[in-house]
């Protein structure tokens, strides 16, 4: 999008503010600058040249979760999204380079990189040296350390081929992400026992798997291109029938960018597309089970398939449109409001009684295990692909 082009589009924002009520940033900070109207104002002016960053505009920029809520909410349609990601390309080419956050970006992007550090961890987890730094007064350290608590405490390598339980023709290629793929190895691990059961070979490619989404969302399109391009690479050699994702964010972003040369599908959709008769008869489950809409999965199918377990109750997370604060990097990059934000997802699940909470997405899921530890609360967090199995008549650890 060229500037020209990023200020048609700014244009068609009329500043109605039938967005304030749908931006989470706006609620909690009652400011115009922290609104998406506000915000398209501030690229205009950016664009224009009309003022600069030290206007503070990057700050209000920063804060936006970029969950496209005032997305749905406008009715003139205007890609919000697209502005946002293209003002903070203008920043970091234009103007400067945030070099410490793109250095952090791009170790969670690469799994080799991940791997490293979680060694690094593990070493001062033993010392004791992360419990001290825990302490520190900094919250972006102390927002990593707790993160870095999702790691296994050995590296997962889950790449290769995995052939089907019994010959049907069936083959995906499994999209298992950066981050995804170390901190989700019960998910992957799930996957593939389904996807075997159900006559899928699947396969997880060597090289590194990540969507662009960290580096796009964060001004770095070139970055995000260039992932985008090892997909596309992936996809184009594979003989495979899909490119199968188990993440939304993930999803989201190949969908956009038109990153596989494979038809790309989510395991929820994949399950619920199979024959009546291909689908296994599930175990009951006597329990209470929150679903959580990632913002990246505004048509979630979570309750379509988890209808499938008898005898389990379902129902939406109070205000689902809200986004809970994990918004990939903005974990780190905004410490202080993304708890803010998670911690209302807390009081709301612990007033809603349930004993699980179902989430179909990568950061949602690390946010939510995180907050519920420090609540101190006995609900576990599942994508609804681990239930299912869970559930699986002839599974015996169900």
């Amino acid at each position: 999008m060229t500037p020209e082009d990023l200020l048609a589009e700014a244009d068609r924002c009329v500043k109605c503010g039938l967005c304030l009520p749908v931006c989470p940033t706006y609620r909690l900070l009652a400011s115009e600058a922290d609104s998406p109207r506000g915000r398209i104002s501030l690229i205009q002016a950016l664009v224009r040249e009309e003022i600069d960053l030290h206007s503070n505009i990057e700050i209000h920029l920063d804060r936006c979760l970029s969950c496209r809520a005032c997305e749905s909410a406008c009715p003139s349609g205007v890609r919000y999204g697209k502005l946002l990601d293209t003002s903070r390309e203008v920043i970091t080419t234009k103007h400067h380079h945030r070099y410490l956050l793109k250095s952090v970006i791009d170790q969670l992007s690469s799994v080799r990189r991940i791997n490293i550090w979680n060694r690094v961890f593990q070493i001062f987890r033993r010392s004791g040296l992360v419990a001290l730094a825990s302490y520190l007064p900094l919250p972006r350290i102390r927002r990593l350390l707790s993160i870095a608590d999702h790691l296994p405490s050995k590296p997962s390598h889950r790449a290769g081929f995995y052939p089907a339980s019994k010959p049907t023709g069936r083959s995906v290629q499994l999209f298992t992400g950066c981050v995804g793929s170390q901190v989700e190895d019960r998910l992957i691990q799930s996957t593939l026992q389904i996807l075997s059961r159900l006559g899928y070979a699947v396969d997880i490619p060597v090289e590194d798997s990540c969507c662009g989404a960290l580096h796009r969302h964060n001004g770095y399109a070139a970055d995000a291109e260039q992932h985008c391009d090892t997909v596309r690479q992936q996809t184009l050699r594979s003989s495979a029938q899909y490119l199968l994702t188990i993440a939304t964010a993930c999803h989201l972003e190949l969908d956009e960018q038109s990153a596989s040369n494979l038809p790309l599908i989510s395991v929820t959709d994949l399950l619920l597309q199979l024959p009546v008769g291909d689908f296994p008869p599930l175990k009951p489950l006597h329990k209470k089970a929150a679903i959580h809409i990632p913002c990246s999965a505004r048509s979630d199918r979570t309750r379509e398939l988890l209808s499938k377990i008898p005898d389990l109750q379902l129902f939406e997370l109070e205000e689902n449109g809200l986004c809970c604060g994990a918004a990939g990097s903005y974990m780190l990059t905004q410490p202080e409001l993304s708890l803010r934000l998670g911690q209302a997802k807390i009081d709301s699940l612990k007033a809603s009684g349930a004993d699980l909470l179902i989430t179909t997405n990568t950061g949602c899921a690390m946010q939510f295990r995180q907050l519920i530890k420090e609540a101190d609360l006995s609900i576990e967090v599942f994508h609804p692909i681990e239930l299912i199995l869970n559930q699986w008549n002839d599974n015996p650890k169900g």
